[in-house]
């Protein structure tokens, strides 16, 4: 190890009393030496995955750290420093250099996160949103000043750990946070990739809300390199799951994770959304297997209601309905698991008098979105208003369960749109909401006019 004068960057040998340019003898940081020229890396042993082909772009990557005990495959499109998982290219000197001329570990884990906040345009991935494939970290944080990017909770987390290990800090790694940040609602409002944060000593970061807090006042998990591993086989897995990409790979990409990090359901989940993309007619029953598993690992309302939605597929209503019902009473101020309240709520009505009333649930959720789902069903909000709220709703996004609540405002129109617009399971899903909201011509409409099945 050499030693780095924090003020000016020189360099000088290990147990140097001052910096031989400027003279300080505070701030001489620990930086590793760089390898010999022509040194290799030394390379995983334990493979987890195969690797794939990748149509014409060819062979897949492999994901390793160095020193690491774990080789996962991610897509091509990667480029290939993201073969080390905290890699920090020339694109990043400046901002790992402002971190480095930070006073201590606090002040340079919450500088981290004020630069990511204040460049961060790009939407986080949430509900019904396409996942983008891992990147490295200059990728990342190239992709924060468009407001036309989609980045994932993992990507913010692997970046600003990146930012702070290559500044120094060899304490910074990523963790799965355990709990949600507000006891009403669930850890992952997504129930597809799960939510990381940034540990450092003491302390742990919020990379989407950029804030700092003790690491005892946030339930968090450190992952280990296997894990890591998993979590970037998970997005790569949801990534093609997402947007159309080759199932068979998409399904190795998730059994790859849920072998890497079985400690965790978000590979079941990942897995989960795969098999009802690629399982054909058995796909939900593995789908429903795998939700019943990640319940078991982490009972979570946004995982109860995934496989609310599969149950809902398999017209398994009565289970469906119950699932939603404990996910709406689990988390009261979730959006989402309101709107289910309300197109299950004749189901409801029949299994439990003391159902929960979706708008009220509505009413008191948090997601910048729910203001305009709520006046589709509030009282005393006037046509017009309706109609625009409904279109905002339309526009924001491709969950099923919101496009569906929107068009039984908005008409067949719309209707034809929706069918144009969202692939084919999510169009299938789309349309059995309607069903149950009571609007059978409109999830026709969804379906193209054709006898897809319901």
């Amino acid at each position: 190890m050499a030693l780095e004068c924090a003020h000016c960057g020189t360099r000088c040998e290990d147990g140097a009393a001052r910096c031989p340019k400027c003279l300080r003898a505070t701030h001489l940081m620990p930086v590793p030496d760089a390898p010999a020229p022509g040194a290799k890396r030394s390379r995983a042993p334990a493979v987890v995955a195969v690797v794939l082909a990748a149509g014409a772009v060819g062979a897949f990557l492999a994901l390793r750290r160095p020193q690491g005990t774990t080789a996962v495959a991610i897509p091509a499109t990667v480029p290939r420093q993201a073969n080390d998982p905290f890699h920090t290219g020339p694109e990043l000197a400046s901002v790992v250099a402002t971190l480095r001329a930070e006073r201590d570990g606090v002040a340079r884990l919450r500088r981290a996160g004020e630069l990511v906040m204040q460049r961060r345009q790009a939407a986080v991935a949430g509900e019904g949103d396409p996942v983008p494939p891992p990147r490295s970290a200059d990728l990342v944080w190239a992709a924060l000043p468009s407001a036309r990017d989609v980045v994932t909770p993992l990507d913010l987390a692997r970046l600003v750990a990146a930012l702070l290990r290559a500044a120094g800090d060899t304490t910074a790694w990523v963790a799965e946070r355990l709990g949600p940040a507000r006891p009403d609602e669930p850890g992952d409002p997504t129930a597809l990739l799960g939510v990381f944060v940034v540990r450092s000593g003491d302390n742990v970061l919020e990379p989407a809300a950029g804030t700092v807090v003790a690491a005892s006042s946030v339930g968090h998990r450190s992952l280990d390199e296997a894990s890591l591993a998993g979590a970037i086989a998970a997005q790569s897995a949801l990534e093609l799951a997402t947007r159309g990409g080759p199932r068979d790979q998409a399904l190795t990409y998730a059994n790859a994770a849920v072998d890497a990090w079985p400690a965790s359901p978000v590979p079941l989940l990942a897995r989960a959304r795969v098999w009802v993309e690629a399982g054909a007619s058995s796909g939900l029953d593995l789908a429903d297997s795998d939700l019943r598993s990640a319940i078991a690992l982490r009972d979570d309302a946004a995982t109860h209601l995934a496989r609310a939605r599969v149950l809902l597929a398999m017209d398994r209503l009565a289970e469906a309905a119950s699932e939603s019902s404990r996910a709406s009473r689990m988390a009261p101020a979730w959006g989402t698991a309101g709107l289910a309240m309300l197109a299950l709520h004749p189901v409801l009505e029949r299994l439990d008098a003391g159902v929960i009333d979706g708008c009220a649930a509505l009413r008191r959720a948090r997601a910048p979105w729910t203001d305009d789902a709520y006046a589709l069903c509030a009282p005393g909000v006037a046509d017009d208003a309706k109609q625009s709220a409904a279109q905002r709703l339309f526009g924001g996004g491709d969950d099923p369960l919101r496009i569906a609540w929107a068009l039984a405002a908005l008409g067949p129109d719309f209707a034809t749109t929706a069918h144009a617009r969202l692939p084919l399971g999510s169009r299938r899903e789309c349309a059995r909401w309607l069903m149950l909201l009571g609007r059978a011509e409109l999830a026709a409409r969804v379906l193209g006019g054709a006898d897809a099945g319901i």
